[in-house]
């Protein structure tokens, strides 16, 4: 095993890992939310909300499950849900904690990237994956 595979395959795992630990804590969250004891009966008061809510946590949630099967289009929607909820809440830019969720889709879009330019040297684990080319 080369040292360029090898940090194909670190990278790779590192993200797998993260987006795990990340998608447990926010569908905790999540069902939590739906089903809790307290009912607000507000829901979204305006669309910028619903945009809000879409891009994180629905986006990312979406973005770190597909990526553990294809990283390269897991990443994608993981890191334009990000950005689409930077752009129009640019207050949580203030608060570092927010950008953690990035960190896999980054690893993500890396691993891929990678993978694309250094085939020989890449795992080839799913031969049926779809391109985002």
């Amino acid at each position: 095993m080369t040292d360029l595979n090898k940090a194909i395959t670190i990278i790779r795992w590192a993200a797998r890992i993260c987006s795990a630990l990340i998608l447990i804590f926010l569908l905790f969250f999540l069902i939590a939310h739906l089903f809790g004891e307290e009912e607000s009966g507000e829901g979204f008061r305006n669309t910028q909300e619903l945009a809000t809510f879409l891009f994180f946590p629905i986006s990312t949630v979406i973005g770190l499950s597909l990526g553990l099967k294809w990283e390269g289009l897991g990443g994608m929607i993981t890191l334009l849900g990000m950005i689409g909820l930077l752009t129009l809440r640019p207050d949580l830019l203030y608060s570092v904690l927010i950008l953690i969720p990035a960190i896999p889709g980054l690893l993500y879009v890396l691993y891929w990237g990678m993978r694309t330019k250094y085939p020989n040297n890449a795992n080839q684990h799913s031969p049926d994956a779809p391109s985002i080319d």
